[in-house]
């Protein structure tokens, strides 16, 4: 009998030791790899043109043009300069950002989140009064 209550206690400690170094593995890990990951693609999101970035094969350009998912970057290699598309994945960090097209990305932005506020206005609706049918009174009263 108590050689059969070891052999339970002995499982339940190897099932929480378990779950324990799979906590272990997630706060070591994945969550600080999800950081980064959030981090890299709110920068990708950010960028405007004009900003001087760096590329994961360590290319350093300009942004000229941006579109969903690739970005065109001018490249001013030697005596002339080169049009680059590239993936936005492909981009490691923004060396200079241009904070001017950034600032008045970020008004833009206010000014249309002030403008919906203010078209989107609320209507106040109020219930309607229950009265009865004037059929259902008129019987009520002649009976």
């Amino acid at each position: 009998m108590e050689d059969n209550y070891m052999k339970t206690n002995a499982t339940m400690m190897n099932l929480i030791l378990l779950v324990f170094f799979i906590g272990i593995i997630y706060f070591m890990m994945i969550r600080p790899q999800r950081k980064r990951d959030k981090e890299a693609k709110e920068m990708r999101d950010g960028l405007t043109r004009g900003d001087e970035i760096i590329t994961i094969g360590g290319f350093i350009g300009k942004v000229v043009a941006i579109n969903s998912d690739t970005v065109v970057i001018n490249l001013n290699a030697g005596k002339g300069s080169t049009n680059v598309e590239l993936l936005k994945t492909a981009i490691g960090s923004v060396k200079t950002p241009n904070t001017a097209a950034r600032q008045e990305k970020k008004e833009a932005a206010e000014e249309t989140k002030e403008r919906d506020v203010k078209t989107s206005t609320t209507k106040k609706v109020t219930p309607k009064k229950l009265t009865p049918k004037k059929d259902e009174s008129e019987n009520k009263d002649a009976e």
